[in-house]
């Protein structure tokens, strides 16, 4: 097959440089900024590029790795160029915004929302790995009225790719989860260097400190849409964070040992069970 990478940052290198070690497919690419396709054509990331009048109508699968918000745009922008019932996919961390503006739309070809679970605290084409997704989770979101062998092709092509795991759920099932998983840690650990004591932590600190603040190093503008994008689930994620913190709050300011024993033995027995 052939399979356009649109975007060849931290994530659309990666998933080119991925496909080009795990399978035979062709891996066409494009940037936004032409040198960045230029470098990965001579490094061997992709094998061809050109523009996306070129690019578009030879792409079997096209992986689209924006920003949210640019991708509907991108996809409504170039929906004549795309192969007829060929797959497009996209590579961002929300789902259902993208997928129910799209289900609207009368297409030809075949949008199935995904989302590779792997990142890094870096970004842009130098970050790209080809191991990136060694142990990850592929989700793929399609409509209901999707063939049930276009979204098998789209799976099987994760699992060709070495992911670990492949889920196919709705896309609001997917947000409300990535709420939980990914983006209420951002929020903590973000919240949590806030504090004034921050800057001092050297001398003081080591694994808890390392383990909370770690995805405090965030792209904010990637991060703002996603946010915004996924609101409700993430405000109530926001709301039961910050009704815990209070319980603890208060069992300490009350000096209430067993209902603060009883917080953490819960907590720790539900680490426990859940992994």
């Amino acid at each position: 097959m052939n399979i356009l990478i649109v975007g060849l940052g931290l994530i659309g290198a990666s998933l080119a440089k991925t496909l080009k070690k795990n399978t035979k497919h062709t891996v066409l690419g494009w940037n936004r900024t032409e040198s960045v396709s230029v470098r990965a054509l001579a490094d061997g990331v992709i094998d061809k590029t050109g523009t996306l009048d070129e690019l578009i109508p030879q792409a079997d699968v096209t992986v689209i790795n924006f920003y949210p918000e640019a991708i509907v745009p991108f996809v409504l922008e170039h929906r004549d160029l795309f192969k007829k019932h060929s797959i497009v996919t996209d590579s961002c961390g929300i789902k259902t915004k993208i997928c129910r503006e799209l289900e609207k739309e009368n297409l030809d070809f075949y949008f199935i929302g995904a989302h590779p679970m792997a990142g890094r605290e870096v970004s842009g084409y130098d970050n790209a790995l080809a191991t990136l997704f060694d142990n990850a989770s592929f989700i793929c979101t399609p409509f209901d009225s999707t063939p049930r062998n276009k979204t098998d092709a789209l799976v099987g092509l994760a699992q060709e790719m070495g992911f670990a795991r492949t889920v196919v759920t709705t896309p609001e099932h997917h947000d409300e989860m990535i709420a939980f998983t990914s983006q209420i840690a951002h929020v903590l650990a973000c919240s949590y260097v806030l504090s004034p004591l921050a800057p001092y932590h050297a001398g003081y600190s080591a694994g808890s400190y390392r383990d909370v603040s770690r995805v405090a190093r965030i792209n904010a503008d990637m991060w703002t849409e996603l946010f915004i994008d996924n609101k409700e689930p993430l405000v109530r994620e926001i709301d039961d964070l910050v009704s815990n913190l209070m319980k603890f709050k208060y069992n300490i300011i009350n000096g209430d040992s067993q209902a603060l024993h009883d917080l953490m033995e819960k907590g720790n027995r539900i680490k426990e069970e859940i992994g």
